[in-house]
């Protein structure tokens, strides 16, 4: 499985906080399937001093960590880009933070903020200088949510949409996860992501998070293989599959235990 959206890299954005804390979450990632990881750290103004220097050291540094550990995943650069941080990059600056090298770059919907006409053409013009779009999570943002032909549209002129996992599985609140599935019946979801940032409150479970939610083994493939492999080699990605009939599981409630005073000791 390839994880195209992963915080990563240790001790630059809100993603893990040292070494040791990356290495746990490599680890973890690979235990549930993925051998591929993008390294994805925010580059926006709220980390002002991650630039393409800062993301190729930390994961050369990174790589040398979990190369010596033996865990078997692959990292590879990236970069979330906020929509307000682009017109101030070069283009050889993107150029550097591609998704693996490839030609598409991961530009993150806004989680506040921002209106249609002005994403709209913010977007339009990033792409005008030549470079092709992966939109992030769009189901987590309240204007794509709000306007729902917004994504159709931008998907229509060569954009590509990626949702993360566990926003099928309600972790993100029930309406992300009606929109999500919405979006993936709707056929307009390309690739799935961890969205990753730690162990516990966003751990890098891509497969799980997908098996919990309901999909089927090769949907799973589509999502997390055949189109993430498109998308990092700039080959054509496939139709996505219209996942139609499947009602999002809800997590099982929460076990109450028995009071002390009514079990009988022995």
């Amino acid at each position: 499985m390839i994880d195209l959206h992963c915080h990563v890299i240790p001790g630059i954005d809100d993603g893990p906080e040292t070494i040791e804390d990356s290495l746990a979450l490599c680890e973890a990632a690979r235990a549930a399937g993925t051998d591929t990881i993008v390294a994805t750290s925010h580059v926006n103004w709220d980390y002002p001093t991650i630039d393409a220097v800062v993301i190729h050291t930390g994961l050369a540094r990174l790589n040398s960590v979990v190369g010596e550990a033996a865990i078997g995943l692959r990292l590879r650069p990236g970069a979330e880009m906020g929509l307000t941080r682009v017109p101030d990059l070069s283009d050889a600056e993107v150029g550097v933070l591609r998704l693996g090298g490839g030609p598409y770059v991961l530009v993150e919907c806004p989680h506040q903020g921002g209106t249609v006409i002005g994403i709209e053409d913010s977007l339009r013009a990033f792409a005008k200088r030549g470079h092709l779009i992966l939109l992030a999570h769009p189901e987590r943002s309240p204007t794509f949510r709000n306007h729902p032909r917004m994504l159709g549209g931008l998907l229509a002129e060569g954009m590509l949409s990626c949702i993360t996992a566990r926003s099928l599985t309600g972790d993100f609140g029930r309406t992300t996860q009606a929109y999500a599935w919405q979006l993936l019946e709707q056929g307009l979801v390309h690739a799935i992501a961890s969205d990753a940032h730690d162990l516990v409150r966003r751990p890098p479970d891509l497969g799980p998070a997908l098996e919990n939610a309901g999909l089927e083994a090769g949907q799973i493939e589509y999502f997390t293989g055949e189109a993430p492999s498109a998308i990092l080699a700039g080959e054509p990605v496939p139709e996505p599959p219209r996942i139609r009939g499947q009602i999002p599981r809800r997590r099982p409630p929460k076990q109450r235990r028995t009071p002390r005073w009514l079990t009988t000791e022995r």
